[in-house]
């Protein structure tokens, strides 16, 4: 497997999306104790795929030169008896859109899509809200390559893992984005970002072996301050990688290799505390294991 969202039935129902080396699983949690999939989609084979949601449609990328899926663009809305999915391989200015790396969905219902064959890999703007379950083109960023991005409130938070940086932009026109700030990373390898509930504070990841989770004030774009950065303790120094952080409340919820689920307390981002782990992986390997 390679990545993991949630989807709420209008039952209240819960369900996991699961990116898959050769396709996506619907996985019932009616019953926490008993998972049951409920469907499956058989697709091409790669090392990544990405799922967000917004309404009752699912929409999931895939990053691997020579298979054309495009952005699949999944109908939950007769769950658990079944799904339909279709493929939005558009045309966009004489050139096809055909990989991506990562999809983040906003409040709004824009998607953004980040490092694509197209707009040398700079998020993509997608509309998923007008006509639910049929995307429309909305704009190119900048052309920098983008890893991963979170937005909110108009204002996309991209990480430029090649530029060592996360950078953040006005985005409330979609046909002319604004760069505002650029910020370089512990690592220069910014994977991922997520925001603070507060919109206050952003937490970012470095992929490369001893790199922290790090938590940057950024209230005032001129004068971006570097917080704190985590590790956890027990492997400080033995190679480890953080890969994702996410924000649940005053909580950071961290995937490591090798070493799995951290738990952070960032109630203080400028004292980040673990409180709780569940490691994924029960040999410590110095490369990709684990979580």
């Amino acid at each position: 497997t390679n990545d993991v969202w949630g989807y709420v039935a209008s039952d209240g129902t819960e369900y996991a999306l699961v990116g898959l080396r050769k396709g996506i699983s619907i996985v019932s949690l009616a019953d926490p104790t008993d998972p049951k999939e409920v469907a499956r989609i058989d697709g091409g084979t790669t090392t990544w795929r990405d799922l967000k949601t917004f309404g009752e449609y699912a929409y999931v990328t895939l990053d691997q030169n020579g298979i054309d899926e495009g952005l699949t663009v999944i109908d939950l809305s007769n769950l658990p008896n079944g799904i339909s999915h279709t493929n939005w391989i558009p045309e966009i200015n004489g050139d096809t859109l055909y990989e991506c790396h990562n999809i983040y969905i906003d409040e709004q219902g824009w998607a953004y899509l980040s490092g694509c064959n197209l707009n040398e890999g700079g998020v993509i703007f997608v509309d998923v809200f007008s006509e639910p379950g049929k995307p429309k083109f909305g704009g190119f960023n900048d052309a920098i390559y983008s890893h991963d991005c979170y937005a909110r409130d108009n204002i996309l938070y991209s990480a430029e893992i090649l530029e060592g940086q996360f950078t953040v932009y006005d985005v409330s026109d979609k046909s002319a984005p604004v760069s505002w700030a650029s910020q370089k990373t512990p690592f220069d390898f910014c994977h991922n970002v997520w925001l603070s509930d507060d919109s206050k504070i952003l937490f970012t990841t470095d992929e490369k072996a001893n790199a922290p989770t790090a938590a940057y004030d950024i209230s005032d774009l001129s004068d971006i301050k570097f917080l704190d950065e985590f590790r956890p303790r027990r492997t400080i120094g033995k190679g480890v990688a953080p890969h994702n952080v996410h924000v649940l409340n005053e909580f950071l919820v961290i995937s490591h290799y090798t070493d799995g689920l951290v738990i952070v307390d960032a109630t203080e981002p400028e004292n980040l505390i673990e409180v709780g782990n569940y490691d994924t992986h029960d040999e410590f390997q110095n490369k990709f294991h684990g979580a």
